[in-house]
């Protein structure tokens, strides 16, 4: 540009050409390193005045590994040992491994594409075989679900079990759709295409004769390599001793040398059904009103014949007028049932079943002594239902909790006292005003989350089988929710938005849309479309949320704190291939340490889908600086995660953050405040009698003044401010004496109330380094009673307002026939005025 065309050189006030030289160098330094940032800072905070949702700046990470599967469909839940297992359109099962990155086994079926993988593990497993996998498979066009197995290290994955849904193949209406696997390996559900659903039994491995078939197998080992039997084999010709190789292959292949070598059995055990009728057509207002015309219509016939006869009537002999039941024909609506099976996709579902498992808390005590400790133990006792585009959504209850209930692997030698009274098979009713769109349950079964097509969330409690909390509703349809542990609940709409709710106080978190639309609003018809729609979503347990719009972008929300934290590029650092994320049928999963996305990219007019993987620890470790610090000290992966949901933000945010009392290296330790001359141990509750002896009134008060005290005022305030603490705790009241006299100290032990000392105050590293666990009380028979009264209040209230809209309705049709009749005998009247 000309400098005679600009106005900073023209200017006459200004006077940089007289300044000497180094000034724009050092100007443009200013500008670079200092104003800019604060004008950026600047505009940040003046775009989230105007608008909450602006995302502001967000770190872009890229990849840290892929899985090379081309033409992925479905990926499984995570293992206890890190492992999934995957399937692909040529009908491979596959197991990956998440910690190594690379593919354990496979196994190939029926060649046709798979539509869905399950898996399971036998958890609290005693035997040699805690870590075999169950894995429920669905394929394409067939009405067949089979149920596989697989040991670590084994490289083989076995057909143990198939279930035969349909004899017909040539109608689609009893064909599996949907799949899953209890706790323990021990009930699958199958959802059909018509919306029924099945659970049956797996039957656990028998690990009775492990010891048995190692013995044979031992023995042929060394029979097959005694020197007895080699010279005898040197002697015959080289045919016959093919032959004998062959022969003892046969045979070792017979004898089973471990109990996953079964034979391939059709289950048949079917524990619980539910059949889904379908939805009863309901006449809208104009319905009503046609209805009646026509009813009213015919009436009118029937009293003009009547006129006509009135002579015959009279003559014939009276007799009572027997009216003919009409019974009413109920039309039901349904999914297209009838559709023959065909090359391409399933129809899309109209009334989709959405199912889960209920889990109950079955509680041993170690011996018969009164006062001994229990035991807790989850058992299976029941499934949610609910469908799609309807208001229908049940619990079933089909086992009551104890020792029967449990896995057959599960058994206590102690005896069993059953505390928890016996459920029988039943059924509970959910009433919801609106359609269901999606459905969770919480990790202990307590809490059901419930998203309806209105928008509405809402939180269904369990145990008392009544509404809990009324979250924040969206804007338009409910798609996906989901929960994180027991505390936090993640729901996606079709508007693009995000919410995050804490479920025990029942308050909203967060609510921002999914991307920043530029400082524009939505219109109503990019909304209906639904162009900004989430079409994938997945929490982990460790506190991070992965969610996937139809605009190709993928964002993470920290959970625990409520906060759009950073988002994905499925791009990967010095790669020449150009990758998209995957739109149609994604696969999206957050596991307890990794992310996995699917993505795409072309090659020879070819479609290759990859799975990219994310690593968890390491993007948090670069986001947050204080982790990274903690993560320096040589702590392990675990703590830092269980740090991560402590803590605040702003100290998250923090570099300079440690922890007091943290052991790592002598350079960075951190002494306790005021106990720095303490040499003798002294239990927790000595501390508060320490004054008599006047030990820390000799401590200086400008002591606890110094530097070591500011380094952990950030951990104070966060402990201060942290969720977790019930009580407010001063954290110095019990290492400080302001005055040193006698009679102060008796005036301040009247006046003040005892120091409680927690586990926050004595041992700040092990409170923040542990993982919170919340244990669920155990019930006893006083509070049974008071939760079987709550559910039968709950009932009568039910059965109370369901007679009460019964009869409203019934008083409304009669005086809706009542004005009707009315009008028709006006206009008759009218009509005979006029002839």
């Amino acid at each position: 540009m000309d400098k005679l065309n600009s106005w900073e050189y023209c200017n006459p006030s200004n006077f940089e050409d007289k300044l000497p030289n180094p000034y724009n160098f050092i100007n443009k330094v200013l500008n670079t390193m200092i104003l800019n940032e604060v004008y950026n800072k600047i505009f940040e905070i003046e775009k989230y005045r105007d608008d909450p949702n602006y995302e502001g700046h967000l770190r872009t990470l890229p990849p840290q590994g892929i899985f090379e599967i081309p033409q992925l469909t479905s990926i499984s839940r995570e293992s206890s040992d890190n492992l999934i297992a995957a399937g692909d359109s040529q009908g491979n099962l596959m197991i990956l491994d998440l910690i190594k990155k690379i593919r354990i086994a496979k196994k190939e079926t029926n060649g046709k594409r798979i539509l869905m993988v399950c898996l399971s593990d036998r958890e609290q497993a005693t035997d040699d075989y805690r870590n075999v996998c169950a894995i429920g498979v669905i394929h394409h066009n067939d009405p067949v679900v089979y149920i596989y197995r697989y040991r670590i290290n084994d490289n083989k994955i076995l057909l143990h079990h198939t279930i035969t849904m349909s004899k017909d193949n040539k109608l689609i209406s009893e064909y599996p759709v949907q799949i899953d696997i209890s706790k323990y390996c021990q009930y699958i559900s199958i959802a059909q295409f018509n919306g029924c659903i099945k659970v049956f039994r797996i039957p656990d491995i028998k690990v009775e004769n492990i010891q048995n078939s190692n013995q044979l197998s031992n023995n042929n080992s060394v029979e097959s390599h005694s020197p007895i039997h080699n010279q005898s084999l040197s002697k015959v010709s080289s045919r016959f001793r093919e032959f004998q190789q062959i022969g003892t292959q046969q045979q070792n292949t017979a004898i089973q040398s471990s109990p996953l070598d079964v034979v391939c059995t059709e289950l048949s055990d079917l524990v619980y059904q539910v059949k889904f009728q379908g939805v009863k057509k309901q006449l809208n207002y104009n319905g009503i009103i046609e209805k009646m015309k026509t009813e009213g219509f015919k009436e009118q016939q029937v009293q003009e014949e009547e006129k006509q006869d009135i002579k015959k009537k009279l003559l014939a002999p009276i007799k009572k007028s027997v009216e003919p039941m009409i019974a009413e024909e109920i039309v039901y609506e349904e999914n297209d049932n009838s559709i023959q099976i065909s090359d391409g996709d399933y129809p899309e579902l109209k009334f989709k079943a959405l199912v889960e498992f209920v889990t109950e808390r079955l509680n041993f005590q170690n011996g018969n002594r009164t006062f001994n400790s229990y035991k807790q133990q989850i058992c299976v006792t029941g499934i949610v239902v609910g469908w799609t585009n309807t208001t229908i959504l049940e619990i079933h209850k089909f086992t009551y909790p104890s020792k029967s209930a449990l896995p057959e692997y599960l058994k206590f030698q102690q005896a069993q006292n059953n505390i928890q009274q016996k459920v029988k098979q039943q059924i509970v009713e959910i009433q919801i005003l609106y359609p269901l769109s999606s459905l969770a349950i919480s990790k202990n079964s307590i809490n059901l989350g419930v998203g309806l097509k209105q928008g509405s969330v809402f939180i269904y409690d369990l145990i008392l089988e009544q509404e809990k909390f009324y979250l924040d509703k969206h804007v338009s349809n409910c798609t996906i929710i989901k929960f994180c542990e027991d505390n936090r609940l993640v729901s996606a709409s079709y508007d693009g938005g995000v919410n995050i709710y804490d479920t025990q106080e029942g308050k909203l978190l967060c609510k921002r849309t999914h991307q920043f639309r530029k400082g524009t609003r939505m219109k109503i018809e990019e909304q209906k479309k639904g162009l900004w729609r989430i079409i994938g979503m997945s929490v982990s347990n460790t506190g991070l949320a992965v969610a996937l719009d139809f605009q190709q972008e993928v964002r993470i929300y920290d959970v625990w704190h409520g906060e759009k934290i950073a988002k994905l590029s499925p791009q990967q650092v010095m790669d020449e291939k150009t990758r998209i994320w995957l739109t149609e049928k994604p696969i999206i999963a957050c596991f307890k340490n990794e992310i996995l996305i699917s993505a795409f990219f072309k090659f020879d007019t070819k479609q290759q889908t990859t799975l990219l993987i994310f690593k968890i620890f390491d993007n948090l470790v670069n986001l947050f600086p204080a982790l990274a610090n903690i993560y320096r000290k040589g702590v392990a992966k675990e703590k830092i995660m269980n740090l991560f949901q402590r803590i605040n933000k702003s100290e998250l945010l923090n570099a300079s953050f440690e922890i007091p009392t943290l052991q790592g290296p002598p350079s960075n330790q951190v002494k306790n405040i005021g106990q720095e001359n303490r040499t003798s141990f002294q239990r927790p509750g000595s501390i508060h009698n320490s004054n008599k002896s006047n030990k820390l009134n000799k401590l200086p008060v400008a002591f606890n003044q110094n530097v070591k005290q500011s380094r952990a005022i950030s951990l104070i305030q966060s402990l201060q401010k942290s969720n977790q603490s019930e009580q407010q705790v001063d954290f110095n009241s019990s290492f400080q004496s302001h005055l040193p006299s006698a009679f102060t100290n008796r005036q301040q032990k009247r006046n003040s109330k005892q120091v409680i000392l927690t586990k926050e105050i004595l041992h700040p590293e092990e409170f923040l380094l542990e993982k919170e666990k919340i244990q669920v009380p155990f019930l006893v028979k006083d509070e049974l009673q008071m939760v079987q009264n709550c559910r039968t209040r709950n009932l009568e209230k039910i059965i109370r307002m369901e007679k009460v809209t019964n009869m409203i309705q019934q008083v409304g049709q009669k005086l809706a026939i009542e004005e009707e009749k009315k009008k028709q005998q006006q206009r008759h009247r009218q009509l005979s005025v006029a002839k």
